[in-house]
């Protein structure tokens, strides 16, 4: 949650980091100054953000560098300390690291439209979010508007109702996380072996980490790392790991398959096939049965195939006894938490019968 702390920690084990200092944001003169010092363009985010929110990147002189602390004064994050760091050319990539290996890499591209001369900016920017609600990772991250959209379009001299000229493409994110619009790829087959080393080096160099997703800024993941200028600008602890398993272009690769297989033999469980066929019982804290929602949930066992039994427990709870395909129960269990009625259960257990 450090990210100064973090990358001082990436820095004494000699693995690619940007240079950066830390400040409170009244501090803005002496920002400003250190931005000068290490030269623009620079970028700036919270100390301890995620999802890339506050993030602004290729900061270019300091009128904009002051646009920046005024945001974030202004967002969720007014009274975190700010990170002003070196801006390191090339595309932004998200290595996951498990123990000594590294078993993903995805290029995560900042959002981008590209002109046809008859669509605006706002009509192309609807495209791409029906097609990211087509994708189960990013169906729930959808590309967001606001000032920084506006602010970030006026960069490029266009705004939401501006016709691009066919072929002019321009970027609707400021970074390249999935969270705030960005795209990814699959490409472990592609990276080079320094890339992978440093990756795993950056994670063990965190204490008791042992996973982690490495966030690496690199122009060429073909090259050795001391052929080109790259830099490591985070470590996350808890990664989104399903954009690993539904990138948008390349190989699927099931993270948390690997996860649990790992957690598994560290700690000695003999981990049996995938099931097709599960056998469950559940109870639901529903707090008030109303009989329609009982209704309801044979409904959906019956529409999706399931053998189903239910019968209360007592004046809140719902016993369940469910059979079937693994993924319609796993549906049924995920339906049951949201019902029509405004009844969703405070608790849900489940366990193999």
């Amino acid at each position: 949650m450090d990210k100064h702390s973090t990358r001082m920690l990436l820095q004494q084990v000699g693995v690619p980091a940007p240079k950066g200092r830390l400040f409170s944001q009244e501090r803005f003169a002496e920002a400003a100054s250190y931005a000068e010092e290490i030269g623009y363009p620079v970028v700036v985010k919270p100390l301890r953000g995620t999802h890339g929110r506050g993030v602004v990147t290729g900061i270019s002189d300091e009128k904009e560098l002051a646009w920046a602390f005024d945001s974030l004064a202004k967002s969720a994050h007014a009274r975190d300390d700010v990170i002003l760091e070196e801006h390191i050319e090339g595309e932004a990539y998200r290595i996951i690291v498990l123990g000594d290996e590294v078993v993903s890499a995805l290029i995560s591209r900042r959002g981008a439209v590209t002109g046809d001369g008859e669509k605006t900016v706002r009509e192309l920017i609807e495209e791409r979010q029906q097609q990211r609600l087509l994708n189960p990772h990013l169906m729930a991250r959808p590309i967001r508007r606001g000032s920084r959209l506006t602010h970030l379009l006026a960069r490029q001299d266009v705004t939401l109702d501006s016709v691009l000229e066919p072929g002019r493409t321009v970027e609707i994110t400021y970074g390249s996380n999935t969270s705030q619009g960005g795209e990814h790829a699959q490409v472990l087959d592609r990276m080079h072996p320094s890339i992978l080393e440093a990756s795993v080096e950056s994670v063990k160099a965190l204490p008791g980490l042992g996973f982690g997703g490495v966030d690496f800024i690199i122009s060429d993941i073909e090259k050795p790392l001391d052929q080109q200028r790259a830099a490591i600008c985070e470590i996350n602890s808890m990664p989104s790991v399903d954009s690993h398993e539904y990138p948008l272009y390349g190989e699927p690769i099931s993270v948390p398959r690997k996860m649990v297989e790992a957690s598994a033999e560290a700690a000695g469980i003999s981990l049996r096939e995938y099931n097709p066929h599960l056998s469950v019982h559940a109870e639901i804290d529903a707090t008030d049965r109303n009989p329609r929602y009982r209704r309801w949930l044979r409904r959906q066992a019956m529409d999706l195939g399931l053998d189903c039994r239910l019968r209360p427990i007592g004046s809140r709870r719902i016993k369940v006894d469910l059979q079937g395909g693994a993924e319609p129960v796993a549906a049924w269990l995920a339906l049951s938490i949201h019902s029509p009625y405004g009844l969703d259960p405070k608790k849900v257990e489940v366990i193999h019968a």
